[in-house]
């Protein structure tokens, strides 16, 4: 009997302690961010955006994608569309008169990545990112993709659900390396959808093999809570970077000095694991661009291509080579070979502007170079 209350005793005294050390400890420690599914190298993709919103499946955008191409970029992003007719709205829809079919672009993700050899112009394949996004045929004030509120949404998430899959698995037929989920869809980021959003994850994942993103909007990227689920982080560069004073290069480097430490000490204590993909890096040909890159209408009668390029010059300088980063996807090439565009168009597209130029630049540059430069200058 005697033995049997000390054996008691010494049960209670472990419990007790353990109790205690448990409390001292700080109770139970949040589970790390899950590892990315497909390991990604810093900078592995240097790209360019070109949006397919010409449903003639002889458009020819082939030689759009030939000129990604020359600019050093090893990476083409294919934009395509689906459509709500505004914020409210709960059905989306696949307009064909305003993309390719789907024979046209799997014909394009191959064409893009086809061997060098196969090529008259001799220029690398390119890897290919697929990126399905909503927009609003007729938007109320103020209305885009980020504020949608569909009266149903039960609804929306199965047409959504429907249109990236459907997507996700011509991307596995055809090789394309990273698939974006979705693009600035800010209303959708709440918790109460999280659980949607894991949902189309595990959809799209049992249909497409490659790597995963999301591209969140550069002011809500802290809101999504489902980063673990996929393999990039993307986001964004739409920053207020000037607050209206004149857009130097020296000024640029010092708004994105907090920007991107502010990014990087998130990312560290959130997904340490997940690079970076600048989805849309771009600026408009307007004297506000450093200022509301956002807003491609403010300033349309004002063109100022020096701001643009000193706007490219300042983002490269800040992130190339950075070991976080997976790379980045300027917004965006022209859709069309006759359009000319140059220093009086006041749109994204670099084409025929000193912008241009940049890009060729840093996308010429060696990678190594690029590291070596951004080791030396940050000591990390």
């Amino acid at each position: 009997m005697t033995r049997d209350k000390f054996l008691i005793l010494a049960v209670f005294a472990i419990l007790i302690g353990s109790a205690v050390a448990f409390r001292l400890l700080g109770g139970p420690r949040p589970e790390p961010a899950a590892e990315p599914k497909l390991a990604v190298r810093p900078g592995e993709y240097r790209g360019i955006s070109l949006q397919l919103n010409n449903g003639d499946d002889n458009h020819p955008y082939e030689p759009l994608i030939d000129e990604i191409g020359a600019t050093g970029a090893n990476t083409v992003c294919l934009v395509i569309h689906a459509f709500q007719e505004n914020a409210s709205s709960a059905r989306i829809f696949v307009d064909r008169r305003r993309g390719p079919s789907d024979e046209r672009l799997e014909a394009l993700i191959r064409y893009a990545r086809s061997p060098k050899s196969e090529r008259p112009n001799a220029r690398p394949a390119l890897k290919v990112v697929l990126m399905p996004i909503v927009l609003l045929t007729n938007p109320r004030e103020n209305e885009w993709r980020g504020t949608i509120a569909p009266s149903d949404w039960d609804v929306w998430w199965r047409d959504y659900a429907d249109y990236i899959t459907r997507y996700a698995k011509l991307a596995q037929e055809t090789g394309v390396e990273v698939f974006v989920i979705g693009s600035e869809l800010v209303s959708t980021e709440k918790h109460e959808h999280a659980a949607r959003w894991r949902d189309l994850i595990a959809k799209v994942r049992a249909a497409y093999s490659g790597r995963l993103s999301y591209s969140a909007n550069w002011d809500h990227y802290r809101k999504v809570e489902w980063w673990d689920q996929i393999d990039i982080v993307g986001m964004t560069t739409y920053y207020d970077l000037t607050g209206g004073d004149p857009p130097t290069v020296e000024r640029l480097l010092a708004a994105w000095e907090p920007i991107r430490e502010d990014i990087l000490k998130w990312r560290a204590e959130t997904c340490p694991s997940h690079p970076i993909l600048f989805t849309e890096v771009g600026w408009p040909n307007q004297a506000t661009c450093a200022q509301y890159p956002w807003d491609y209408y403010r300033a349309r009668n004002r063109p100022a291509p020096q701001a643009q390029a000193a706007c490219f010059e300042a983002f490269f300088r800040t992130w190339a080579g950075h070991p976080a980063v997976a790379g980045f996807l300027v917004w965006e090439w022209r859709g069309d070979p006759s359009w000319q565009g140059g220093a009086e168009d006041p749109s994204y597209i670099p084409w025929n502007k000193p912008a241009q130029k940049v890009i060729e630049k840093y996308y010429r540059a060696r990678p190594s170079a690029d590291s070596d430069a951004r080791t030396a200058r940050d000591g990390s």
